[in-house]
């Protein structure tokens, strides 16, 4: 049960910390490119491809695959957002 749900559950983290390092530099200033950012509607999209790699995909390790590198995707914006707030990377 555990194995079937923990692609949901690290991609909720990923879009949580996404959502927190959003916030976090819009605080320090930042502005958000996209308007229409919503974290209900990032964690329905990554949620609904996960569902359909489960269902689409044969059971064996290119469904892992597929599924680990949404979920890997999910902290990318968080990734993203840690770089601009610390400096690393200069932003639009």
């Amino acid at each position: 049960m555990l194995k079937r749900i923990s692609p949901y559950l690290l991609s909720l983290g990923g879009v949580l910390s996404d959502y927190t390092t959003t916030a976090q530099g819009l605080r320090l200033g930042f502005s958000e490119i996209n308007s229409h950012y919503h974290p209900v509607l990032a964690l329905v999209v990554f949620w609904g491809l996960i569902t359909l790699l489960a269902w689409a995909l044969p059971k064996k390790n290119s469904m892992n695959l597929g599924v680990h590198a949404l979920v890997f995707l999910s902290f990318l914006g968080a990734i993203n957002n840690a770089a601009l707030i610390l400096g690393l990377f200069p932003g639009l």
